[in-house]
């Protein structure tokens, strides 16, 4: 019997209504993640009312949530390449829905900051884990572009969390954000138990009699008309090894590229958290109206939901590193814009605009090459490593705003210095395209065995 090779295999057929199933899944994930990860910012204004706190008390609430992301972006993802990428995302979901129920019930500051930290933890695992996923069950000639676009369900989840929220609050309270999200989250984790498979390659390390089985039947659902034995032989072509899986983010000359990896997600995220933070105050005080600079700074998402659409519907066809390449650089220019300072309100929702377009476009398909670099046995782990660096960038992203309001600069200063941040991050993405191992071409042979 001819072995089989998983991941030629998947290659060599076409992307039909099975993988579609796995990518509205992963994107359904991800539309948690971006539910949950903004549902204590709209709630925000509630609870100042309602707990009689100052908004500045608020402040150490969102640091424990993003403080918890990149903690679980840096621990769980090795649990995806030891237990299973299905295994870590079912938990994570089931974790999230049991605390998004409990923040509901917290009476206090100190009891908020607690929950949100241990939210942030399995939220850190859920995009990795889905990119993962998507990449692994992707032919590759589709990859980038049903990866990419899997990855507009975080926004989506922020928009419909703001949307929702501005329809429950008013009328059941705040708390009833965290219970809708709980059920919901509760009601898409059945679906994953129910008909999310794991992945082909994950099980393709693990060759047992059982393994083997799940793959066969796997196979199946791919492909009705292929015919495969029970228990085929597998080609398992990425390495076993005993060390650690961090480690091998720098062994085998990954070294320079898991930095430069690194270095690219967290310039992104640096200037992405800062506009998400600061864009409203900064266009308020640049003298639009607090109204107006809100709409103005909500095109920077819609920008970014345009960006990840367009960008993985091309990058398959344009290459994916030149693509982000290039908007990386205009994300540059497109930030340092944002503060001209004569420029009307038509130019700045323009700039707002195609700056999303830029800064989000590049940070999802970052994270949907990052799945390409690494080999199956540490793919999970070099994907929610690069996103949890990141993290630091978003972290840092809203206190050097705060440093350089206190600083007073002018506006057109201040967003020049910025842009010069996405120019370094650009600069690390053209060094890291050089780095990238070419694939070798592998051919495919088709299994002649009948199952027994």
């Amino acid at each position: 019997m001819a072995a089989i090779d998983v991941e030629a295999l998947v290659d060599a057929r076409p992307f039909g209504s099975f993988q579609l199933k796995i990518v509205v899944l992963c994107l359904l994930v991800q539309f948690v993640d971006g539910f949950d990860n903004q549902a204590i910012a709209f709630v925000a204004p509630a609870l100042v009312r309602d707990w009689h706190v100052s908004r500045e008390a608020l402040g150490p609430v969102f640091g424990a949530g993003a403080f918890g992301t990149l903690v679980g972006s840096l621990l769980m993802g090795p649990i995806g390449d030891w237990a299973g990428r299905k295994i870590l995302m079912l938990g994570s979901l089931i974790l999230i829905a049991v605390l998004m129920a409990l923040t509901a019930q917290a009476s206090s500051m100190n009891e908020l900051l607690v929950l949100r930290f241990a939210a942030g933890m399995p939220l850190g695992a859920l995009i990795p884990s889905t990119i993962v996923m998507a990449n692994e069950w992707s032919p590759r000639r589709h990859r980038s572009a049903m990866v990419t676009i899997m990855a507009c369900g975080f926004a989506l989840g922020a928009a419909v969390g703001g949307l929702l929220a501005s329809y429950l609050v008013p009328r059941a309270g705040w708390e009833s954000v965290f219970i809708a999200g709980a059920i919901g989250t509760a009601v898409l984790a059945v679906a994953v138990l129910l008909a999310l498979p794991e992945s082909l390659r994950f099980l393709a390390l693990r060759p047992t009699m059982h393994h083997r089985a799940r793959i066969a039947v796997l196979l199946r659902r791919l492909d009705p008309t292929i015919s495969i034995s029970d228990h085929p032989e597998l080609v398992v072509r990425a390495p076993t090894k005993g060390m650690s899986v961090v480690k091998s983010l720098f062994t085998e000359g990954r070294s320079a590229m898991t930095l430069l990896l690194w270095a690219s997600f967290f310039m992104n995220m640096l200037v992405m958290n800062f506009l998400n933070n600061w864009l409203p105050t900064l266009l308020n005080a640049g003298g639009l109206p607090m109204a107006q600079a809100v709409r103005v700074t909500t095109l920077f998402q819609i920008g970014g939901i345009v960006g990840v659409v367009l960008m993985g519907a091309v990058a398959d066809r344009l290459g994916a590193w030149r693509l982000v390449m290039a908007a990386y650089l205009a994300s540059g220019v497109m930030v340092a814009l944002i503060g001209a300072s004569e420029a009307g309100t038509s130019l700045i929702a323009l700039v707002v605009g195609l700056s999303g377009f830029c800064v989000i476009g590049v940070q999802m398909s970052l994270s949907a090459l990052s799945a390409t670099l690494y080999p199956t046995s540490i793919r999970s782990t070099g994907s929610s490593w690069a996103l949890g660096i990141g993290r630091f960038g978003s972290s840092a992203g809203p206190l050097l705003g705060g440093v350089l309001v206190g600083w007073q600069w002018p506006q057109p200063t201040m967003f020049a210095f910025l842009g010069l941040f996405s120019l370094v991050g650009f600069c690390c993405v053209v060094m890291l395209a050089r780095q990238v191992p070419r694939p070798s071409p592998r051919p495919f042979v088709a299994p002649h065995t009948t199952s027994a």
